[in-house]
């Protein structure tokens, strides 16, 4: 086969930074979690970037009264070359119009109050935080109790606060759910409501943030499309600002058609219960645990993502996983995202007939019991491999093959290295594994190549008349020059 194929590729725009991360987990040091060290386990995965999450009832539990036990000890972790991304939420028993503390936050009763906790936070980390986030995923009312007005009159005080106390800090907007681009036979009036929260932010508060976060849980092979759609937003109001991705994984539970009646039933069963206590955990509870009762009878894409599931459902999840750490990442790269970070790192045993715990939890990359790491899950070793693969990277750009359209092929530049090659072949999510590889070939100046796949096995190839030889499945595989050991 030949390659005269058109390519799209977008450069990194500030090689000092950090272009990939992990978020530690959506609580740390707070109702009863541990304030552990952390930050060997995120070096152990090949990056040195973070992203934590705070509460203000957490560092400020009541008025001028300021605990910094857990934040010390994150910043005391930091190593010279790391980059911290602190998400806080506006959670608080005493200053906001919602009393709680821990979600969903809400406004402050007075934003003075806010400004000043803010200010006094920021100030405290001495430069040690790069990047500020006020709240995350406010179009979920479990995130964020207010209008997108509320939350752009609070990003503004949150925005002056942190620039006043530290000029060269960035401010990122608040994470926006992947909806921007949807295709027409999925459109509904919750993806238009969550589209038009953060046009309105990007109409409004255009002065008041320094980055876009947006987080890829959504349409695989929508990502591309999604950012683009930002980009054309932004530019719509005369600007354009760098595109983060704060989260990122999958498979996602919502990705797969069989479960839609699953959740749907789940909610059903929910608002059966009297309205002040539809989405109560003793409600959530009674759902998911009907829901484990039955669990033999339910589609295998529900299987896998329950706890007990069988073996051979939790090991499909687990490759599935590990190709989706990766395709994620390189489609997000390929349309211009500058972070990737990934979510996350580890999180405490909780109860499994808990909703959202059936939807999230097996992201988690290490295991974590009694405040210790264990051991590496299989998408943390592929995260690890990546990160390995893409050392001194530089920037990717898609390769586009018309006579395959099924292919979708990276060229990775890499900074004192050579190129690296990721290929792999569009398939269904769940079944494509089970289909045999193709054959593919592609043009090669070396006499000298090597191929490994995202779990690490190694591929056959053959060099002949300039060209490599191999076999393409859902699985990506990384093609380069030279064989690296990769640890």
């Amino acid at each position: 086969m030949h390659q005269d194929y058109h390519s799209q590729e977008y450069a990194m725009t500030d090689g000092r930074d950090h272009h990939f991360g992990i978020v530690r987990g959506p609580l740390y040091g707070y109702m009863g979690t541990k304030a552990d060290v952390f930050m060997p386990q995120i070096h152990r995965l090949g990056v040195g970037l973070v992203r934590l999450f705070l509460f203000w009832n957490q560092v400020e539990p009541e008025r001028d009264h300021f605990t910094w036990e857990v934040v010390d000890t994150f910043l005391e972790q930091l190593g010279p070359s790391d980059e911290a991304w602190i998400t806080l939420h506006s959670s608080s028993l005493w200053a906001t119009r919602q009393a709680t503390g821990f979600q969903p936050p809400s406004p402050a009763i007075d934003p003075e109050d806010y400004e000043r906790f803010v200010s006094t936070l920021v100030a405290h980390c001495k430069g040690r935080v790069r990047y500020w986030q006020s709240e995350n995923e406010p179009t979920n009312p479990l995130l964020w109790q207010g209008t997108a007005e509320e939350y752009a009159s609070h990003l503004k005080v949150f925005s002056r606060a942190v620039k006043g106390a530290d000029p060269d800090a960035t401010v990122v907007l608040a994470g926006a759910v992947d909806t921007f681009y949807v295709s027409p036979d999925a459109q509904s009036a919750d993806t238009q409501a969550e589209r038009d929260f953060f046009l309105y932010l990007l109409q409004e508060c255009a002065y008041d943030f320094d980055a876009f976060d947006i987080h890829l849980y959504g349409d695989l092979y929508a990502i591309p499309e999604n950012i683009n759609a930002i980009r054309q937003y932004m530019s719509a109001h005369g600007y354009e600002k760098p595109i983060f991705c704060g989260e990122y994984n999958g498979p996602s539970f919502f990705n797969f058609a069989e479960n839609l009646p699953i959740l749907q039933a789940i909610f059903m069963k929910m608002m059966e219960a009297p309205q002040e206590n539809s989405l109560s955990l003793a409600t959530q509870r009674d759902a998911i645990t009907e829901l484990y009762e039955k669990r033999e009878t339910l589609p295998p894409q529900t299987q896998m993502f329950m706890d007990g599931c069988a073996p051979e459902l939790e090991q499909k999840r687990h490759r599935i996983n590990c190709r989706e750490v990766v395709t994620r990442c390189v489609l997000a790269l390929s349309a211009g995202v500058q972070k990737m970070l990934c979510w996350n790192l580890a999180n405490p045993m909780v109860d499994r007939a808990n909703l959202m715990h059936m939807l999230f939890d097996k992201y988690k990359l290490i295991a974590y019991e009694d405040g210790m790491f264990k051991d590496l899950y299989p998408a943390a070793e592929t995260f690890r491999l990546f990160m390995n693969m893409l050392g001194g990277f530089e920037h990717v750009r898609k390769v586009y093959v018309p006579e395959r359209p099924t292919l979708y092929l990276f060229e990775v530049e890499r900074l004192e290295r050579g190129p690296l090659y990721i290929v792999w072949e569009r398939r269904d999510t769940f079944s494509g594994e089970d289909e045999p590889a193709i054959a593919w070939s592609w043009k090669w100046p070396s006499s000298q190549a090597h191929a490994i796949d995202v779990f690490g096995n190694e591929i056959p190839i053959q060099i002949s008349h300039g060209h490599v030889h191999l076999s393409v499945s859902l699985t990506p595989v990384f093609l380069e020059e030279n064989a690296l050991l990769h640890a």
